[in-house]
C-alpha cells in the first residue's frame, strides 16, 4: 500500500509502540488519527507530528468501550475521509503470579488487549471490505507464541490476537483486506521498561516501527515477528517438547519473568 496520502488510525497512540508508530507514518506522508484515553499526550503529539510537517488528529477513545470506537470510523471520515489502516496497538501489561491477580486485573487484560483489538477491528472492517482496500495491523507479542512464565494471562491475551489476526486474515484477504499479527520481542515502552534485561535481547523502536511500516507497505500478512529470526525456534518448540520445556523453567528460574514481555 502507498502510504503517502493514506489514512491510518493508531490506537494506545498517547505512548510506547503507538506513539512511535504514528509517527513514523505521518513521516512516510499518511493523515494519522491519534486515538488513545490521555487526550492531553494525544495533543502534544499531533503538534510535533504538525511542526515536523506531517498530519495528525487526536482524538480520546477508551478501546476497552465498543460505543466509543463504533462511533470513530465516521469521526475519521469526517476529518480524512474513510480509514485505509488501522493499527490496533493499546494495550495493557499483566504479569504476576495468576494466583495473586484480581478478578478485575484479569478482566482489563482481556478487555483491552483482545476485545479492544476485536471492538477496533469490527468498527472498521465494514468500511473496508465495502471498499475492497484496507490494512489492519494488530500488534500482539512474541508472548503469543511462546509460553512467558509469569504472563499468563497476558500471554494468552497475546495468543488470542495472533489466533484471531491469522483467522480473520484469511477470512477477508479474497475482498482486498489484509490483517496481521505484528509480533515484538522485548522493547523498552512506559509500561515495560526492562531494567533487569540484558541490553542484548532489547529491541530498538525504530525496529518495531520499521516492520509495521514494511508490513504495511509491503502488503505482508498473517504474521511478522520482530526481529525474524525468532519464527524458526517454533520448530524447536515442536519438535522437541522437553528441551524446550526445561529452557522455559530455566527462564523462569534465572529471573526472566513474563512479566517484562512487550507486545
Amino acid at each position: 500500500m502507498q502510504l503517502k496520502g493514506a489514512v491510518a488510525v493508531v490506537t494506545g497512540a498517547s505512548s510506547g509502540i503507538g506513539e512511535a508508530t504514528a509517527i513514523a507514518l505521518a513521516q512516510r506522508g499518511a493523515k494519522v488519527v491519534l486515538a488513545a484515553r490521555r487526550k492531553e499526550r494525544l495533543d502534544d503529539l499531533t503538534d510535533r507530528i504538525g511542526r515536523a510537517g506531517g498530519t495528525a488528529f487526536a482524538v480520546r477513545c477508551d478501546v476497552g468501550d465498543p460505543e466509543q470506537l463504533s462511533s470513530l470510523p465516521s469521526v475519521v471520515k469526517e476529518v480524512f475521509g474513510p480509514c485505509d489502516v488501522l493499527v490496533n496497538n493499546a494495550g495493557v501489561p499483566g504479569g504476576g503470579s495468576f494466583a495473586d491477580l484480581t478478578y478485575e486485573q484479569i478482566e482489563q487484560v482481556v478487555v483491552v488487549n483482545v476485545l479492544g483489538v476485536m471492538y477496533g477491528t469490527r468498527a472498521f472492517l465494514p468500511g473496508m471490505l465495502k471498499r475492497g482496500h484496507g490494512h489492519i495491523v494488530n500488534i500482539a507479542s512474541l508472548a503469543g507464541r511462546f509460553a512467558t512464565p509469569g504472563a499468563a494471562v497476558y500471554g494468552a491475551s497475546k495468543h488470542a490476537v495472533v489466533a484471531f489476526s491469522e483467522s480473520l486474515h484469511y477470512e477477508v484477504e479474497r475482498h482486498g483486506v489484509q490483517v496481521t499479527a505484528v509480533n515484538p520481542g522485548f522493547v523498552v515502552t512506559e509500561s515495560f521498561p526492562l531494567t533487569d534485561m540484558d541490553p542484548r535481547f532489547v529491541l530498538r523502536m525504530h525496529q518495531v516501527t520499521g516492520a509495521i511500516v514494511r508490513v504495511i507497505r509491503d502488503d505482508i500478512a498473517p504474521e511478522i515477528a520482530v526481529p525474524r529470526w525468532i519464527p524458526p525456534l517454533q520448530a524447536f518448540r515442536v519438535l522437541t517438547p522437553p528441551l524446550y520445556r526445561w529452557g522455559v523453567r530455566k527462564a523462569r528460574d534465572i529471573g526472566l519473568k513474563g512479566t517484562k514481555a512487550k507486545g
